[in-house]
C-alpha cells in the first residue's frame, strides 16, 4: 500500500514537471512571436551560432555570410533576401547614425567596390557595437565591429526594419 501510495505521488510530480516545461515552451514561443522585428531577427540569428562555415551553404550543416543572413531574416520575419552579400547590401535603406539590432553590416576586402561579407547586428552599447555573422574560419559567431579586422573593413550597414531607435534585441544567453 505504502509502495502504490508513494508511486503515485512521483508519477504525479513527473506529469507536473512535464506539462509546466511544455507550458514554458509554449509561453517562450509567444514570448517570440510577440517580440519586435528586431529582437526576432537576433533570437533566431543567435541559433546558428557554432553552425560551420561551408560556401553556397544556408543550412545547419554549414551557411557562408549571406546565405546565413538570408536564412535568418526568412525566417525570422519571412522576408526574401538576395543569395548574395553584394546584393543584400542593397536591400533596405542606408543607416545614416546609430546602428540597431537587425542591421545588416556590409565589409570589403581590400579596395575593391563589392561587398564581400555581410553580418547581422546583434547587440549596441554606447558605441560597442556586436553582430553575428558566418566567419570563413570559425563559422557562425558573434564579434565586435571595434575588432580592428572588421572595422577597417567596414563599408556601412543597411536597415531592413523601421523600428523606433530605443527598440532593443535580447540579451545574450
Amino acid at each position: 500500500m505504502l509502495v502504490k501510495k508513494s508511486l503515485v505521488w512521483v508519477v504525479g510530480i513527473a506529469v507536473g514537471f512535464l506539462a509546466g516545461c511544455s507550458a514554458s515552451r509554449s509561453a517562450q514561443k509567444s514570448t517570440a512571436e510577440k517580440a519586435l522585428p528586431s529582437a526576432r531577427v537576433v533570437q533566431t540569428a543567435r541559433q546558428y551560432i557554432g553552425v560551420p562555415y561551408r560556401a553556397g551553404g544556408t543550412d545547419r550543416r554549414g551557411m557562408d555570410c549571406s546565405g546565413y543572413v538570408q536564412r535568418v531574416y526568412q525566417e525570422a520575419l519571412g522576408i526574401a533576401l538576395p543569395r548574395t552579400a553584394d546584393s543584400q547590401a542593397q536591400q533596405g535603406q542606408t543607416v545614416q547614425g546609430q546602428l540597431q539590432p537587425g542591421d545588416i553590416v556590409c565589409f570589403r576586402e581590400g579596395k575593391g567596390k563589392k561587398v564581400t561579407h555581410v553580418g547581422i547586428v546583434s547587440e549596441v552599447r554606447g558605441a560597442e557595437v556586436r553582430f553575428l555573422h558566418a566567419s570563413t574560419s570559425k563559422g557562425v559567431r558573434e564579434d565586435s565591429l571595434s575588432d580592428p579586422y572588421w572595422k577597417a573593413r567596414y563599408a556601412g550597414a543597411r536597415r531592413l526594419l523601421a523600428e523606433p531607435a530605443s527598440a532593443k534585441a535580447p540579451p545574450r544567453s
